[in-house]
């Protein structure tokens, strides 16, 4: 894996894209996915921040309302540990939580960034997920690597709902982030076949010294950090 990020790169507000270094965040309530440093950044974020908190919100009720129907009771019989689809959708919020550094570290060794940032762009890295049964309730290991690889943001809007939906929403946060000289966004798309893609944003990134040659072998790295519960470190 590459060298770590730094931890002020991890967590920005939405709006002001303050640090989390600087500022505590808080998770909107609703969808529990963007972070903000205040209300008032909150309020402010909100006519840009509405469509994708709403899907996010209805994604997670649709999810939840599954999980008592016929078909979510039969699915509890192959997902692991008898759990529903919307607990293993949490599961994979927290699973990216714990390891969001080292798919930040993975993203950028993926995309080429430090060579060339118009890449965020272009490109996504794709990674596909396994469920994990033997994570000894780990939240680092609730999921395992099957692959990763880039892909190029055209032809992936192309893909399977919400994979389209997903990637407007991404160029829209470029784009505001771009506007406002903070920076782009990259990111990764996480894929377990029992959900949705989740996109994960790194935001916003600019000025990336070229340093030492971009890992190639970033993909071993990543599978092998997940599959052994190991968090890249940032920092300070």
């Amino acid at each position: 894996m590459p060298p770590a990020i730094p931890k002020a790169a991890l967590h920005k507000c939405n709006n002001c894209y303050v640090s989390g270094a600087e500022k505590t965040l808080q998770k909107c309530a609703r969808c529990r996915a963007a972070k903000y440093c205040s209300k008032e950044c909150q309020r402010a974020d909100w006519p840009k921040h509405k469509r994708g908190c709403q899907f996010n919100a209805d994604l997670a009720s649709a999810l939840k309302e599954h999980e008592q129907s016929p078909l979510g009771l039969l699915e509890r019989l192959v997902l692991p540990d008898g759990i529903s689809r919307y607990e293993l959708d949490q599961r994979l919020e927290k699973w990216v939580r714990w390891h969001h550094p080292t798919l930040m570290a993975a993203t950028i060794d993926a995309l080429r960034l430090p060579d060339d940032l118009t890449r965020a762009r272009t490109q996504v890295l794709h990674i596909q997920l396994e469920a994990r049964t033997d994570h000894g309730d780990a939240t680092a290991k609730f999921f395992r690597v099957l692959d990763a690889h880039v892909v190029d943001v055209a032809d992936a809007m192309h893909f399977h709902a919400p994979w389209p939906e997903s990637l407007v929403a991404l160029r829209d946060m470029q784009e505001d982030s771009e506007k406002m000289h903070r920076g782009t966004i990259a990111a990764c798309m996480v894929e377990c076949k029992q959900l949705a893609v989740q996109t994960v944003p790194f935001g916003s990134i600019k000025n990336l010294r070229p340093g030492p040659a971009v890992n190639p072998r970033w993909k071993e790295g990543l599978i092998q950090y997940v599959e052994e519960g190991k968090k890249l470190l940032a920092r300070r």
